[in-house]
């Protein structure tokens, strides 16, 4: 079984998938600010539900950011860890490349914070951070609030296809540790 491990969406997501790229399980919870408590738990717990343990996986594929630094930090520090452990081989994925596989057309975007966004214009530009008032009319996919919009002519949609995704995902190349992807580092003085 393969282990697909998205704690970036709104709702945090864990799939099994099986050789054949279909999906075997999947969970559905809310993590979003309690990581450090509940994250090891939670994902011990969906894989006791389909008789499994972690040395049991044949691939962690792991969405390490861009996310907020605190919960980028622990769960790549665990799963690093168990794949450490258990010999297990990880891929790591940016959200916006699970979005692209996932059928997803560029511009993306991820809120930042109350006042800006992350924006990818497409596949080969960098990351940017703008100002919600600066931020194009269109359609964009991924992460936002459109509520945070005052320009009507900005929609931001969130539903992520992971039958595709599974499906059209190239697992090559595993690395031996997942490095976190922040939205912005804390500014700590």
């Amino acid at each position: 079984m393969y282990l697909l491990v998205d704690t970036i969406s709104i709702s945090a997501t864990y799939i099994l998938f099986d050789d054949e790229r279909k999906i075997v399980w999947d969970e559905v919870l809310e993590l979003r600010g309690r990581e450090s408590e509940h994250f090891l738990i939670s994902l011990l717990e969906f894989l006791t539900k389909n008789k499994l343990e972690f040395h049991n996986l044949l691939w962690v594929i792991v969405v390490n950011g861009p996310g907020s630094f605190t919960a980028m930090r622990i769960i790549t520090l665990t799963l690093n860890t168990l794949s450490f452990v258990h010999h297990i081989p990880l891929y790591g994925i940016d959200y916006f490349t699970l979005g692209h596989v996932s059928g997803w057309a560029f511009p993306m975007v991820i809120r930042a914070n109350r006042w800006e966004y992350l924006v990818r214009k497409n596949q080969d530009t960098p990351d940017t951070i703008i100002a919600i008032a600066d931020i194009e009319p269109g359609v964009y996919f991924g992460i936002g609030d459109t509520n945070d919009f005052t320009n009507t002519q900005i929609s931001v949609q969130s539903h992520l296809r992971y039958d595709i995704f599974c499906k059209n995902m190239v697992l090559k190349d595993p690395t031996e540790r997942i490095e976190p992807f922040y939205i912005k580092k804390p500014n700590i003085t």
